[in-house]
């Protein structure tokens, strides 16, 4: 297998505080969060079962972007809150959707809303009930919120009766900012259920790739696949060769995904053909001053197009 080496200059540099996560908006705009003063674990419930820690000492993160295809950072806007947030989407009218990854459900009248939906002048406006265990959370254009699921979430929410707890069961929905459910994961023929999502690519209004993870569940082939979603169907899949990848950029019948399990410095092109197999063509080591780029950070895709010219 061939291959190859890119060198790659940095893209720019991080403000000061403690770096959270990245995204890109529905427009391609880099959204960085930033913690002034985070406390506790992200991930984490505490001991009153909340995605809330530390009541009495309200946190600050910054959103800071990218705009007019410049690589520079500009504050977009600070909010302070009682919540640990994972990561930033942008609506189409500015506001700014926060969310935490995990959620409980206590009761018919108590449970969490781990979706908060501000206005760029820090105003709380909206929560959303997202479910437990999300991993990503992506914002199309029309301000349809994508939500995929990791493995705690799906699982808990499979078994369960309650309402809340289904909502992360399926591994992927879409909603409207009303919390109207518009569709939910179930594979066609040829595919197995979703057992964790490990990466979401929403590339427009339209089209929305996932790739997942799944048990062996009636001879569905390989333990990865990719899937196309175009106005709220299946209308393609490939299993994988690439596993536990955390991210991938598609453009037509090729992709690069991130190395996996294994591979943290390596990217693979995967060619994406027509008998819902792919194949690796080559690996490819990004490099910044004869030393290896190390991708950090989980659950980051590349949504719009981007071409790959490799």
């Amino acid at each position: 297998m061939k291959t190859i080496t890119k060198d790659i200059q940095p893209y720019t540099e991080l403000p000061k505080g403690e770096f959270v996560n990245l995204s890109l908006d529905y427009a391609g705009q880099l959204l960085v969060l930033i913690s002034i003063n985070l406390i506790g674990n992200r991930k984490g419930i505490n001991e009153s079962n909340s995605v809330k820690t530390n009541r009495d000492q309200p946190k600050t993160y910054q959103i800071w972007q990218t705009k007019d295809n410049s690589n520079a950072l500009s504050l977009y806007a600070e909010i302070r809150a009682e919540v640990n947030f994972d990561n930033v989407q942008r609506h189409s009218n500015g506001d700014i959707l926060l969310f935490n990854s995990r959620s409980q459900y206590r009761s018919e009248n108590d449970y969490d809303k781990n979706g908060y939906i501000y206005s760029i002048d820090g105003e709380l406006k909206q929560q959303l009930p997202l479910g437990d265990g999300v991993a990503e959370v992506q914002v199309t254009k029309n301000d349809i919120i994508w939500i995929s699921y990791f493995d705690q979430g799906i699982f808990d929410g499979r078994y369960s009766s309650n309402w809340y707890d289904i909502l992360s069961s399926t591994g992927l929905v879409a909603q409207a900012t009303d919390g109207r459910k518009l569709y939910e994961f179930e594979p066609s023929d040829g595919l197995c259920l979703m057992d964790d999502c490990y990466s979401l690519n929403v590339s427009s209004n339209t089209t929305t790739y996932a790739y997942y993870f799944y048990n062996y569940y009636n001879n569905c082939g390989g333990e990865f696949d990719l899937v196309r979603i175009q106005n709220y169907e299946i209308n393609n899949y490939w299993h994988m060769p690439v596993s536990g990848s955390s991210a991938f950029i598609i453009d037509g019948n090729k992709a690069v995904f991130d190395g996996g399990y294994h591979h943290r410095t390596l990217f693979y092109l995967v060619e994406l053909q027509n008998d819902h197999q792919a194949q690796i063509t080559k690996q490819i080591i990004f490099e910044h001053d004869g030393e290896n780029i190390l991708k950090i950070g989980e659950g980051f895709s590349y949504p719009r197009s981007r071409v790959i010219a490799l």
